[in-house]
């Protein structure tokens, strides 16, 4: 759904991505901080009700860094030309675990229950999946869906942001992940399914990833 405005996101950011190269990061190192924002925004939401306000107000811009890393390897690797498939195969894997750490944090620190956590971290693996699973039968996903990688974020970072005005937001994000993430699921199938039978691969759309990344 954001894929057109990640893109414009993208556009602004090119002077980053120059930055960080400069300055000696290449898409993988920025892959794996993006892993380790996330990991402590795991940390800082498990701990979440022993040090506020500081964990309150550093869990969500955690995760907004780790969104903006996500966003900045793929840049690196398509502006200097260090786009590779095992560099792409990395990126969607830490992505993929960086969703899973984050939504158990919330678990942990007591913000969502077992039930919505595992629904929504199963959301999000089987979005990103049924997308990975259609490209590679040739039929392009790339924007299909109401909740790619980055529409998730943003729910948990505005969620994080109400939490500390409003207890119970995030319990509710995370209610709200688990069904978009479930729709989108279903939502890919039926597109994959409908342009493989029909011969078709849909790649007339425009991707939105630069390093190859599955949202």
């Amino acid at each position: 759904m954001l894929s057109r405005l990640r893109q414009v996101v993208s556009r602004a950011l090119e002077g980053h991505a120059r930055l960080a190269y400069r300055l000696g990061l290449r898409p993988n190192h920025v892959s794996a901080l993006g892993l380790l924002w996330a990991s402590l925004a795991s940390l800082a939401y498990w701990r979440w009700c022993f040090f506020w306000p500081y964990v309150a107000l550093s869990a969500p811009l955690l995760v907004l860094l780790s969104g903006y890393s996500d966003v900045l390897d793929g840049l690196i690797a398509r502006l200097h030309g260090l786009t590779s498939r095992s560099g792409a195969m990395l990126d969607s894997m830490l992505d993929r675990y960086a969703d899973v750490i984050i939504i158990l944090g919330l678990w942990a620190g007591g913000l969502c229950g077992p039930l919505e956590a595992l629904l929504a971290c199963s959301g999000s693996l089987l979005v990103s999946y049924a997308r990975a699973r259609a490209e590679s039968l040739g039929a392009e996903l790339a924007g299909v869906g109401l909740a790619e990688r980055a529409e998730r974020l943003i729910i948990i970072i505005t969620a994080s942001w109400l939490e500390i005005f409003w207890p119970g937001a995030l319990r509710l994000a995370v209610l709200l992940l688990a069904a978009l993430t479930h729709i989108t699921a279903i939502h890919r199938l039926a597109r994959a399914y409908s342009l493989l039978q029909a011969g078709t691969t849909g790649a007339g759309e425009e991707r939105s990833d630069a390093q190859g990344t599955r949202s």
